[in-house]
Formats: C-alpha cells, structure tokens, sequence
C-alpha cells in the first residue's frame, strides 16, 4: 500500500480508502497498490472500498499511463489487480459517494457489492481516447446485459445512479449522508457469517459453470467445520459460532 492507498483492518474487516488527490487519479503505483491491499485482506471476511473527497470516487487511471511506452506496463498490473480482486476470498463492498469513470467505474465492476450515493454518475469515456475499458469489455455485458454494455462502452455517455441501480450496476442507492451508515450496516451483516461460506459463494458466482459451482459446495464448503456447524446451530436453534477455516486446513483466523 501507500499514502495514496489507504489500508486497516479491523478484526475480519478491512478498508481501502482511495485518497489519491481531488479525483482519486490512480497510476500504476496505485493500482499495484491496491492488488497488496486485497491481497494483505485474504484472510478477512469482508473488504470495504470507500473514497475520500467528494468530488470523485475515482476517476480512472492517469491518461498518462495508456501512452504506448507505459500501457503494457499499465495493462499488466491492472489485470493482476482485476484477478487479485475476482479470486479475493473476502466480500468486496464498494462504496461510490461521487462520480466513478473510467477505471473507477471497473472498479465496482470488480466488487461483489455496489452502493452509491444519489450524486453519483458513471460513465466509460476511453472510446474518446480511442482506448478501451478492458474489464468493462469482459464484465459488464453479464451485469446489465449486451446492449446496454454495448450502451455504456461505445457511447461513454453519464450514467445516473438511479439508471445504474435500474441495470443492476449497484445494489442500493442512498443519500449521501446516508451512504456511510448504509455501507457499515453491511458490512457488519457480512461479517456474521462464516468466511468459508462467503468465500464458497463468491466462488460459485464467479465460476459462472454449474458443475464448478457443484464442487465449491460439496468439496469445499461441505466438508468444513462450518458447514456442519451453520446447519447444527439452526437445528438447536442457537447462535453459531464460526471456525472460519476450510476443510484443507487453510486457517482465516
């Protein structure tokens, strides 16, 4: 991490604050930045990404960096965030309190949960740039569906919050004022559940393949002391108390 990339963790908790300037302007150092920061959170149950400032949650990558000296340098490092993030264990929450462009607005892509505030917009401009969003390219059209991927990527227009929470961009939309509040609500739900379970259906979502999603309940979550342990407790109708540890002895704790 660095000054620009904030990161503590609290218990199984972890915040990543984007603090990278007025508009949350991430260089190549910053996004390497925040594939250390999901991968120092792989043992939590719950990862948040918020930003400070108010004028941008983020407005992309430095254009700077999609010169032809710096773009496959670039490139690399934003596909090792973006696989950092879809094979995180932990529960990525977004939290957008303002504008998300660019590489800010594949940034909620890559979470597994997106709120915004009610003055947020999105928006893809690089087809201005004769550039591409390469996440966007590969994830939206299974979020909001071909055409209004195609919508989005080759029109760069604004996308309003309201709109982006009719698509199925986010999860919720609130005040502004609210938006903290509502992302910590969450985040303390998330985390009364055991990381195993989280992490097997982060997995089985992400597989997108029915057999793959098969295996990731009866091999992984089944096996674990969890697993016996969530279905036990309903049974007895007490409180579980969570191992977090998966069958192969991987330890969460």
């Amino acid at each position: 991490m660095n000054e620009r990339i904030a990161w503590a963790r609290e218990g199984r908790r972890a915040r990543i604050t984007l603090q990278a300037g007025p508009l949350n302007v991430l260089g190549i150092a910053d996004i390497r930045a925040l594939t250390a920061a999901i991968s120092a959170s792989e043992s939590c149950t719950v990862v948040s990404i918020e930003a400070a400032g108010e004028r941008a949650f983020c407005a992309g990558v430095e254009v700077g960096d999609h010169v032809p000296e710096k773009a496959p340098e670039m490139l690399a490092a934003f596909e090792e965030m973006a696989r950092a993030f879809l094979s995180a264990s932990p529960a990525i929450v977004c939290a957008a309190n303002a504008p998300a462009m660019g590489g800010g607005f594949e940034l909620l892509l890559l979470a597994d949960l997106a709120l915004c505030s009610t003055r947020t917009f999105f928006s893809l401009p690089e087809v201005q740039l004769a550039a591409l969003p390469p996440i966007a390219c590969a994830l939206l059209p299974r979020a909001i569906g071909t055409q209004r991927a195609f919508d989005a990527i080759l029109t760069g227009r604004k996308i309003d919050a309201q709109s982006a929470l009719a698509w199925g961009l986010v999860g919720s939309v609130v005040a502004p004022e609210e938006l903290a509040a509502t992302t910590e609500a969450l985040c303390a739900r998330l985390l009364g559940f055991s990381a195993v379970a989280v992490r097997a259906c982060k997995r089985a979502i992400r597989l997108d393949d029915l057999s793959l999603a098969m295996h990731a309940y009866r091999d992984e979550l089944l096996p674990s002391r969890d697993g016996a342990e969530g279905i036990a407790a309903f049974l007895e109708k007490r409180s579980p108390v969570w191992a977090h540890t998966l069958p192969i002895g991987d330890d969460y704790r």
